[in-house]
């Protein structure tokens, strides 16, 4: 009959999950170092092997993370090790799947390759729900399990802080059913099938890592193309930042609660207009001090401003609040910002001092196209 259990010779269960006999999965192997590398390879009792590549994997993943958000990291290094991460995952999953075939004896292999694997069923179901259905010939449940994951899909920005956890469970429920559903398994209890749908369900919800992230410690922004509308000798020129961030750049900013801006730092900040929308600009002068453009510079206090990253840029004197002559007080707690580009850029010039608690961080890194990316000055 189709939901008949069967259990395959060349592994006991003694009803704890526990095997009478070296009995080693190759499949659940592969799910395991698909968790972390070098797992499955423990499992398989090839402790050594597994202890190398674990710390491999924590190794070149630390290294990663340092490239990609410090300040002084390397972000091609970054995607360099982010592409050799990739292939030691890949081939990971290979060496596990052959350390778990190596120990078991022909009985177990003649047996397993017989009949649909669940465990085959649980990775394939982990990769996309119902495609485990599918492969063990349940394919009523693998179409629904796949339509839902469709839908799923279809509507995850509406949903996306819950959606996590929804899809964590929703794909660990369908590993778990695609091995209660096999007609063959070689386990005398579902214990471990319950595991490893918990396994399954804990690195989904490393998705969560994310809004922490995002909100202490590193944000992702696209700075806007320049406008359509604006005269061609405009456009030209680039967006306000151009030439250092140019429209369409994606950027990294640092946030942290301690940062306290300094003179030539580029920030992103709420628009004085929308809060809704975040500009990017350089930070020229800071609260209590008097700010005038004058003569394509900038004076701070009726001094010529000395900061490397102000000197090189001429600034145009425009707007209620950068009229030539006429200095202006910056209040406490707040910042005069100025585009890079100050032919085509709405600044401080325009909207006036911006508050501190308006700040979203500090601009460090372009992390798109490639052919710009590094650290920002």
């Amino acid at each position: 009959m189709e939901n008949e259990e069967r259990h395959e010779p060349g592994c006991t269960g003694d009803g704890a999950g526990n095997t009478a006999s070296v009995c080693k999965e190759p499949w659940l192997a592969v799910i395991l170092s698909r968790f972390w590398a070098g797992i499955g390879q423990i499992y398989a009792g090839r402790i050594r092997r597994g202890c190398v590549l674990i710390l491999v994997e924590v190794a070149l993943t630390g290294f990663w993370i340092w490239c990609i958000f410090s300040y002084k990291g390397n972000i091609v290094t970054g995607v360099i090790v982010f592409l050799v991460l990739g292939a030691i995952g890949i081939w990971n999953l290979f060496d596990a799947h052959k350390c778990a075939r190596r120990r078991n004896n022909v009985e177990l292999e003649a047996a397993r390759k017989g009949e649909k694997d669940p465990w085959l069923s649980v990775f394939l179901s982990s990769l996309i729900p119902g495609l485990g259905q599918l492969y063990i010939r349940k394919r009523l449940s693998g179409i629904v399990f796949i339509l839902c994951w469709f839908a799923l899909l279809l509507t995850r920005k509406e949903w996306l802080v819950w959606g996590i956890g929804f899809w964590a469970i929703f794909v660990a429920f369908a590993c778990y059913h695609a091995y209660i559903s096999s007609p063959v398994r070689r386990e005398g209890s579902k214990r471990l099938a319950v595991t490893i749908a918990g396994v399954v369900l804990v690195s989904g919800l490393w998705g969560y890592a994310a809004f922490p992230m995002k909100e202490y410690f590193v944000e992702a922004f696209r700075t806007p193309a320049v406008a359509e509308y604006l005269p061609e000798e405009l456009k030209k020129t680039g967006g306000g930042m151009a030439p250092t961030i140019q429209g369409g750049d994606k950027i990294l900013v640092r946030k942290s609660g301690r940062y306290k801006p300094k003179r030539g730092d580029i920030v992103v900040f709420k628009s004085p207009a929308d809060a809704g929308v975040p500009l990017v600009k350089r930070v020229a002068g800071l609260g209590g001090e008097s700010v005038e453009l004058k003569d394509g510079s900038v004076y701070i206090n009726g001094e010529k401003a000395e900061c490397p990253r102000l000197k090189n840029i001429e600034y145009v004197s425009d707007g209620k609040f950068g009229v030539e002559g006429e200095a202006f007080e910056v209040p406490a707690d707040s910042l005069f910002v100025l585009g890079d580009n100050s032919i085509n850029s709405q600044d401080s010039r325009y909207f006036g001092a911006v508050a501190e608690s308006d700040l979203i961080g500090r601009v460090y890194k372009i992390y798109w196209p490639p052919g710009r990316m590094g650290h920002i000055e």
